[in-house]
């Protein structure tokens, strides 16, 4: 599987970092993290298949693992043989996913709102029959409660309103074709087994994803750090990336 990757920057010989956006989401997800770090790093942002550039074969059914290799095989690419890696929530799974897979290529994993394992197969089933049904725009409210904390929306002049403008208009079947992958996801035991340096970051009113899960996410994993940003739910790039930046920043300047 061929991923859509982009390079942020031009900085040569620096680390590379690499970021992954979030379902429904699309690459200038993370530009505001990036921005913050761009002269430190060499950045690059993926794109889950058919969401921002029209990837081939976006919407067959997807699995996280086909995800995590073509991440690597996409990369290689373009040269990029080591990277760390920054996913947000099924990008936080194919970060994990990585770690456990592909873990010569990987020195270090940032994984944000993400998880072992996201709902049910029933529930993916509901959430895609639903965006078949009537689009894509039809979960943007229910979204919005999840991605961003109460009274962003209201302060906020643009960000958050373009990135649910985004969600709404990612084709219907791309995004089923994602929310597939996260039916057959599942991770359970097995984050015993991760060696790479790991930084997890939960946000504090984060409703799927809470900061109590991910923090016991975290303990499995040998070494990893723990940070919560305030003030925020789901996307807390979106919504601090000032605070997301600095962290990631610390911990990836320690690798």
């Amino acid at each position: 599987m061929r991923i859509a990757v982009r390079a942020f920057n031009d900085n040569p010989g620096s680390p590379v970092l690499v970021f992954g956006n979030a379902l429904g989401t699309r690459m200038p997800l993370w530009t505001p993290v990036a921005a913050r770090l761009a002269d430190d790093y060499q950045i690059y942002l993926t794109d889950l298949p058919g969401h921002t550039v029209a990837n081939g074969g976006s919407a067959a059914p997807l699995t996280v693992e086909a995800l995590a290799s073509g991440v690597v095989e996409s990369l290689a690419e373009v040269g990029v043989e080591s990277f760390a890696y920054c996913g947000v929530s099924i990008s936080g799974a194919v970060g994990l996913t990585l770690a456990l897979n592909h873990p010569d290529v990987l020195t270090g994993l940032i994984a944000c709102a993400t998880a072992e394992k996201f709902g049910t197969p029933e529930s993916w089933d509901e959430r895609i029959g639903q965006v078949r049904a009537d689009g894509t725009r039809s979960i943007v409210d229910d979204t919005a409660d999840r991605w961003f904390a109460a009274g962003f929306l209201g302060e906020d002049i643009a960000t958050g309103h373009l990135i649910l403008s985004d969600l709404a208009l990612v084709d219907d079947e791309v995004y089923s074709a994602a929310a597939s992958a996260l039916k057959t996801y599942d991770l359970s035991g097995k984050l015993g087994s991760i060696s790479t340096p790991t930084l997890v970051v939960a946000g504090a009113q984060d409703p799927g994803c809470t900061p109590e899960a991910m923090s016991e996410m975290a303990q499995q994993i040998e070494g990893a750090h723990f940070v919560t940003i305030p003030d925020s739910a789901h996307l807390s790039m979106v919504e601090h990336p000032e605070i997301v930046a600095d962290h990631i920043q610390e911990f990836c300047g320690q690798l």
